[in-house]
């Protein structure tokens, strides 16, 4: 690309600062932030001194060093949708916080936004690019370690209570469409798109904050004949938590399992001839979700975009991951089985494959450039 790359944020809470811990250590450069919030400009103004702050979206956009937007604001479309089409309309490429939208239908509208722009927008799935995924990424998909993955769970169990003020939780779709989503996106990577949903969603009248679902437990079937079973509760507070950002994932396949967490290890069981061969695959304690994910992530969209190829998660991408969401609280309403199809109609692909194939499979991860404690 022939325009400069340097990083505008728009929307500028708390979440940012640790996007811009990651991006500052893996050499992220970013140049100006926009909130309509003085107090948010303020903390962005100390937090990036050398950065412009910009009292407008407008004056962000018009700014000739900005060359891809770091949309962070809330993904209800009175806030998101008019943000995506100012940034589209200015021609600028964007990573935008999951989930994208509120509901698949509005999904559509911003990926049709984008494509009738002719720009690049990718869906800042970070799961997908913490250090310990990249290390799962790399056994299940470069080494097949397991072979071809027939069945597979993850685990999410904790208390993940809300401030009765906070707006998080007070819609009807919370904790499966804002919290869950990161493992949808890990798993669209991983298998791709499933063939159907079938779900539970609820809550826990006695949590406080929370008036919608606190929990999604989920199965997914693919036309590979895969399953995955997805059992995910913010409502949790027994004695054995299984926290996000270490929640457990394990995948088998003919040859073998990967049990692994992402602030853990990751362990690989194959039977032997004589008994179970297991290998550990670990990673330095300074390479964490928080904020490694967030620079790796947008170094993967500006070497992406630097080299003209479409990143891992683009918008086209992640509306898969928006229609399992949609299909699991469909499927929880009606106490059925939803085929991803009955969401997508004709976007819905059968030989789509993996995301791992669109986008992610050539890329090379950066090195970081300091340590951050």
């Amino acid at each position: 690309m022939s325009q400069p790359l340097g990083i505008g944020q728009v929307g500028l809470g708390s979440i940012t600062i640790a996007h811009r811990a990651g991006y500052r250590k893996y050499g992220q450069p970013v140049v100006a932030g926009y909130d309509p919030s003085p107090e948010a400009r303020e903390r962005f103004a100390a937090d990036s001194p050398d950065a412009a702050v910009y009292a407008s979206l407008e004056e962000l956009l018009a700014d000739p060093a900005v060359g891809v937007i770091d949309v962070a604001t809330p993904h209800r479309r009175d806030t998101r949708f008019p943000v995506v089409q100012a940034i589209a309309a200015a021609g600028k490429p964007m990573l935008i916080q999951k989930p994208l939208s509120y509901t698949y239908d509005e999904a559509v509208e911003l990926a049709d936004l984008v494509a009738d722009a002719g720009v690049i927008a990718m869906v800042n799935q970070n799961m997908c690019f913490t250090p310990g995924s990249l290390r799962l990424v790399d056994a299940i998909m470069k080494d097949r370690a397991v072979g071809e993955p027939q069945f597979a769970q993850v685990s999410v169990q904790y208390r993940f209570d809300l401030d009765p003020g906070h707006w998080f939780g007070k819609d009807d779709r919370w904790w499966t469409g804002a919290l869950t989503v990161h493992h949808f996106g890990f798993l669209q990577l991983l298998l791709g798109p499933p063939e159907t949903v079938y779900a539970v969603t609820g809550f826990d009248p006695s949590q406080p904050g929370v008036t919608s679902d606190g929990f999604g437990h989920l199965l997914l079937r693919y036309a590979t004949g895969a399953s995955v079973a997805v059992t995910s509760t913010g409502t949790y507070y027994g004695t054995e938590p299984s926290p996000h950002g270490n929640e457990k994932l394990w995948i088998q396949g003919p040859y073998g399992v990967a049990d692994w967490r992402p602030q853990g290890r990751l362990e690989l069981s194959r039977r032997g001839a004589d008994d179970i061969e297991r290998t550990v695959v670990e990673w330095p304690e300074t390479a964490t979700w928080f904020p490694d994910a967030f620079g790796l992530t947008m170094s993967h969209l500006r070497q992406s975009l630097e080299a003209g190829k479409t990143p891992f998660c683009a918008i086209d991408d992640n509306l898969y991951v928006m229609a399992v969401i949609e299909a699991a609280y469909l499927s929880s309403a009606e106490n059925r089985v939803v085929p991803l199809v009955e969401i997508m109609g004709d976007r819905y692909n059968p030989a789509y494959g993996t995301g791992w194939s669109h986008g992610f499979s050539g890329w090379t991860p950066v090195e970081p450039i300091e340590v951050v404690i």
